[in-house]
């Protein structure tokens, strides 16, 4: 199986401030038992593959914390943006470094931030994500069963079920109001949007070059001129082959002060050690 991961690390993390900063954003926090987000996905992916095939994405700035954080990956595996352009040209820029390392290779692109409770689960789903993309020339997306009508997440319409429990994605859908969100609920062929997506590096070439050629020019030395738009906009939505295998696995993104205290964090303890550590 020739198969790699990026783990996406660029992101600031504005919304745990104070907790989090410009110089510490949320996936370098090691407020898990004294582990961080970015530690955590990096050894969930462990389950299914050598350090030498798991990337990080991620911009100049974090590059060292990147490296001090996984000592165990190699450090030329930390894939940089010369700037920030959002997540098409990060991921274009990270497949087209691994397609020249590895050929075809079928590659999962992962938040660094978010929060898995039930890792088996989640590796089994992942796992099930590759094999597809494997032997398909199809974008996988991981499409997470929503327990609520969460309205900060993007939802995914899904269709035809192809096989148990994966589906034919039919759009991605903005994040809603309540009271949309309470219809995507009771409907019930929605799935939350986790930002997972697997794929091969052919596909991606093939579908991009139809729909989002300029990302195939990505490189170290133009990256300014990228434009700087979503994954989501610039590719998934006008791809021809999308399909979204559902999953249930404890999942948040952690975005907020109540999802970390669901997620085992003691809040208050934290940040009064930020706002000592800062006096």
């Amino acid at each position: 199986m020739n198969r790699a991961a990026v783990i996406l690390a660029g992101g600031a993390g504005t919304r745990l401030r104070p907790l989090s900063s410009d110089e510490n954003p949320k996936q370098f926090l090691r407020i898990f038992e004294g582990r961080s987000l970015l530690q955590k996905t990096f050894e969930r992916l462990r389950r299914l593959l050598p350090a030498s095939r798991i990337h990080v994405s991620t911009n100049e700035q974090y590059r060292s914390k990147c490296v001090e954080h996984l000592p165990e990956m190699p450090a030329e595996n930390v894939i940089t943006e010369p700037s920030r352009r959002n997540t098409a040209p990060a991921i274009a820029l990270c497949t087209l470094t691994i397609e020249r390392q590895l050929g075809d290779a079928a590659i999962a692109f992962l938040p660094s931030d978010h929060f898995i409770g039930d890792e088996p689960e989640f590796i089994r789903v992942l796992d099930r994500g590759f094999a597809y993309a494997e032997s398909n020339p199809a974008f996988v997306t991981i499409g997470i069963d929503p327990t609520e009508p969460n309205t900060g997440y993007g939802y995914l319409e899904l269709g035809e079920e192809l096989e148990p429990s994966l589906m034919r994605l039919r759009q991605f859908k903005e994040k809603p109001s309540l009271e949309v969100a309470q219809e995507f609920l009771r409907a019930g062929n929605y799935a939350w949007n986790g930002g997972i997506f697997v794929w091969r590096a052919s596909v991606f070439r093939s579908e991009a070059s139809r729909v989002a050629p300029e990302l195939l020019r990505a490189s170290v030395e133009n990256y300014d001129e990228m434009p700087s738009i979503s994954i989501d906009y610039a590719v998934m939505e006008k791809a021809s082959n999308v399909v979204t295998i559902r999953g249930d696995f404890g999942w948040s993104d952690v975005g907020s002060f109540d999802a970390l205290r669901k997620a085992g964090v003691d809040v208050d303890a934290e940040l009064a050690k930020t706002a000592q550590s800062r006096e």
